[in-house]
């Protein structure tokens, strides 16, 4: 989603003399934005997806941010006991505080942040507002785009960016210790810089990207340390030169700088890992080395300890390291493979983290987990021994757990944050324990989110025998339920293949038998995302099917007779007019297409007769007088089993017969990535169609792949919400064609009310079968999937997600 930067004469003598600079003056906006969310409250188990930059405040070390993989992030002022959750489209990058005053702290996004109250409200203070053209969305991920005038040094690759993908990222923000109005952070291979608290900005270029920005007030006080990966620059703050060090070529590329000034305060110190930068970039086994400077980079050393070098056996893997700014001599590195020969030969791998507590001298395990073969899903190994966890412990502990990211403490080493997969641990004790900052265990065994909630779910499911229970699909962490509406959960996946365990994608509990409940599951999360079929050998991989419980959740028995153990599937519905001794339900089956039981789910058939191209069937909808609808998704043609460039789009179909047949609607040319149909209760010949807007081809075959091929190129689709009153038969559209429209819900205690949820920071509601929408008061994270109205409360309804587990509240409109 990067454009190719094209290098203007100017930035070429930038980039050769680092002589000159650019700047811009304009004014800031102040328009604050208050991202607290008032009217809802996020619920789930906590943690469950991978976190990143733990970074401390320099005055709290119960003060600290921290992001997800999806976009939110996740501010704490108690500890990790609870946080607040802020949303920026596509993400924040990166975290800063102001080292004199706490309540001053920024975030990097698309967009430079600041907050003066604490986190309480944000002000965008870069780019400049008079500088936007425009804001907009694009892609299979709905990504924000900015596009700037081409005079704005927001504009690092000299031309309008915006035609679609994403726009910079705003890293490595640091503001000057010894004055707060001098601020910096980097784009790219670009660092930007002010001296009057963002009035104004100039920039240099580097010639390569920028890994790490440093300044103290000690005996860097005079300059800015700007780290690439091949080498140091020295940036002058009395002219703005910079005097450019090469790092010595066995360390290039160098990734992952960290480092800061030694406790007495004396010297810097600074470290950095190398390793093979294609084989880090594609998931591969990257041995990499630990090089130190204590000389400001000037010169650097590799380290050569029997610890860290794993000297009797292969060189280990490390992710990234992590220094103490004001007491640099404690150092924690992250390994996701560090080899030892077990005594019968065979291998183990261990993976977690190291620390130094004397400047990279010696180092120790303070997180060591693993033992067994390293493989996802392969439960041989063991979590680490000095852990107060909560959940994952118990759902996870013997797989391989990849360790993400490291964050410490600016003047305490002992304090640091570490983070994987599924939670994020804290240490006050310099790794010889470490608790869970993610999620609290209750007396009962059940758990409750400490506010970390970093989950994609895909449904909220209420027990018609029970009001008590309930459930959540989610991604990577299967099922989870609750005996108490919601207040904490357990989960469970007794029963499931663990090649199922990654995805629940629904949920159905039978209205006529308590305690009967099916489910689907998948080894392959976020369908209908394009990412997730580029591989031509995705069915190779994929796994999944169907389970049924009939103790109420608590454990589960696979069914799939005919359907095959390799069925990665989305959706289950159950004809509620079919016998109660023999249900009949359909499974939209990812790759495969539709199947059909008519004896509780005991064996399956598949009905795809009339559907043609794709056969990723994503979500059926069954009306009260059994009629069906069904949508396919887009996915790759891959012919002989190659990559290519020709793609089955999606599609909507009808059944009138029980899905012996399907008939194709005509919803339009550029309706072709429907996600989600709602009829109205009221008058089932109603119908509301959701869908994405525009595409691109790299979505759904790959970058690479594209532009080998013929070049990429964006597929002009209409999103947002038509409308049938005829079953189908013709449509007309009643939401902006824009959105990315995810699904749509009616609500059947409020005739006329509808609802969507949106892959563009927003969820809407319509008082009038879609005539004019209005958008939810205080919701504003960035991928949205369903709402669903809250059958214990019709007056609230719960916002499943695509990152940020599940919100509940009262639907306001703005």
């Amino acid at each position: 989603m990067n454009t190719k930067i094209k290098i203007s004469i100017i930035n070429l003598i930038v980039l050769i003399f680092f002589s000159c600079k650019d700047s811009s003056t304009k004014s800031i906006k102040e328009d604050t934005i208050d991202h607290k969310g008032t009217n809802w409250t996020i619920i789930g188990p906590g943690g469950g997806g991978s976190t990143f930059i733990p970074t401390f405040s320099y005055k709290s070390e119960k003060d600290f941010f921290i992001r997800c993989d999806m976009t939110g992030a996740y501010h704490t002022k108690d500890g990790g006991n609870s946080y607040e959750e802020i949303n920026y489209p596509n993400g924040s990058q990166s975290f800063a505080y102001d080292p004199e005053n706490p309540s001053v702290m920024y975030i990097g996004a698309n967009t430079l942040n600041k907050s003066m109250d604490g986190g309480k409200t944000w002000v965008r203070i870069y780019p400049f507002e008079e500088d936007i053209v425009k804001e907009s969305y694009s892609g299979d991920h709905a990504d924000y785009v900015i596009k700037v005038r081409k005079s704005s040094l927001y504009n690092i690759a000299d031309t309008e960016t915006g035609a679609f993908g994403n726009s910079p990222k705003v890293k490595n923000i640091k503001v000057d210790p010894n004055d707060s109005k001098y601020i910096y952070f980097s784009m790219n291979n670009f660092f930007f810089h002010t001296q009057n608290g963002g009035e104004s900005w100039s920039r240099l270029k580097m010639d390569s990207e920028v890994e790490f920005i440093y300044t103290n007030s000690g005996d860097a006080k005079d300059n800015v340390l700007v780290f690439t990966s091949a080498n140091v620059n020295t940036v002058s703050k009395k002219n703005w030169h910079a005097k450019t060090k090469d790092y010595p070529s066995m360390m290039q590329p160098a990734f992952s700088v960290t480092g800061g000034t030694i406790s007495d305060g004396t010297s810097s110190l600074f470290y950095a890992l190398h390793n093979n930068e294609a084989d880090r970039d594609s998931g591969k086994s990257a041995p990499t080395e630990l090089w130190i400077s204590k000389d400001q980079g000037k010169t650097w050393q590799q380290h050569t300890g029997d610890v860290l070098t794993n000297s009797t056996n292969t060189l280990p893997t490390y992710s990234t390291l992590a220094a103490s700014e004001n007491d640099a001599q404690n150092v924690y590195v992250v390994t996701s493979s560090y080899e030892e020969k077990k005594d019968d030969g065979t291998k183990a791998v261990w993976f977690g983290a190291l620390k130094s507590g004397d400047s990279g001298e010696t180092w120790e395990w303070v997180w060591k987990g693993g033992g067994g073969s390293g493989q996802y899903g392969i439960r041989d190994g063991n979590d680490a021994s000095n852990l107060k966890d909560a959940w994952v412990n118990e759902a996870f502990g013997k797989d391989f757990i990849r360790l993400i990211d490291v964050g410490v403490a600016p003047n305490n080493g002992d304090v640091a944050i570490v983070t994987d997969w599924y939670r994020s641990m804290k240490t006050v004790d310099g790794g010889k324990t470490w608790k869970t900052i993610y999620s609290t265990r209750q007396e009962d065994g059940s758990y409750i989110s400490n506010g970390l909630n970093v989950t994609t779910t895909y449904g909220v499911h209420f027990d018609p025998f029970d009001s008590t229970h309930m459930a959540i699909s989610y991604t990577d962490i299967g099922y989870h339920h609750s005996f108490n509406q919601g207040k904490s959960w357990y989960r469970s996946t007794k029963g499931i293949p663990v090649e199922w365990q990654n995805t629940c994608y629904w949920v159905e509990f039978d209205p006529g038998t308590k305690n009967r409940i099916w489910s689907v599951w998948s080894s392959l999360h976020d369908f209908p995302r394009g990412k997730m079929t580029r591989n031509p050998k995705w069915k190779q991989y994929a796994k999944g099917g169907v389970a049924v419980s009939t103790d109420g959740g608590l454990s589960w028995t696979p069914s799939v007779e005919g359907m095959g153990f390799d069925t990665p599937a989305t959706c289950i519905v159950l004809d509620k007019n079919s016998p109660v001794e023999n249900r009949t339900l359909y499974v939209a089956a990812y790759g495969k297409g539709v199947f059909k039981s008519t004896d509780n789910g005991k064996t399956w058939k598949l009905r795809n007769n009339g559907i043609k191209g794709s056969m990723a069937a994503f979500e059926i909808t069954v009306l009260p007088d059994g009629t069906l609808y069904l949508i396919t998704s887009p996915t790759p043609q891959h012919r002989n089993g190659e990559v290519g460039r020709e793609v089955f789009m999606g599609a909507v179909y009808k059944s009138m017969d029980g899905a012996l047949t399907w008939e194709q609607l005509d919803v339009g040319e550029k309706t072709q990535f429907p996600n989600g149909l709602a009829y109205d209760p009221g008058n089932p010949s109603r119908l509301y169609l959701g869908s994405w807007s525009d595409v691109q081809l790299s979505d759904l075959i790959g970058r690479t792949t594209a532009i080998a091929t013929g070049g990429n190129k964006l597929l002009d689709l209409d999103g947002g919400i038509l409308m049938s009153e005829d079953g189908g038969a013709t449509w007309s559209r009643v939401f902006d064609e824009n959105q990315f429209v995810y699904d749509v819900t009616m609500d059947s205690s409020r005739p006329g009310r509808i609802y969507c949820n949106t892959f563009n920071q927003g969820a809407y509601l319509s008082d009038d079968y879609g005539k004019t929408w209005k958008k939810m008061k205080d919701y504003d994270f960035h991928w949205g999937h369903r709402v669903i109205v809250d059958e214990n409360s019709p007056e609230n309804v719960y916002l499943t997600t695509f990152g940020s587990s599940v919100w509940h509240g009262k639907p306001e409109a703005e």
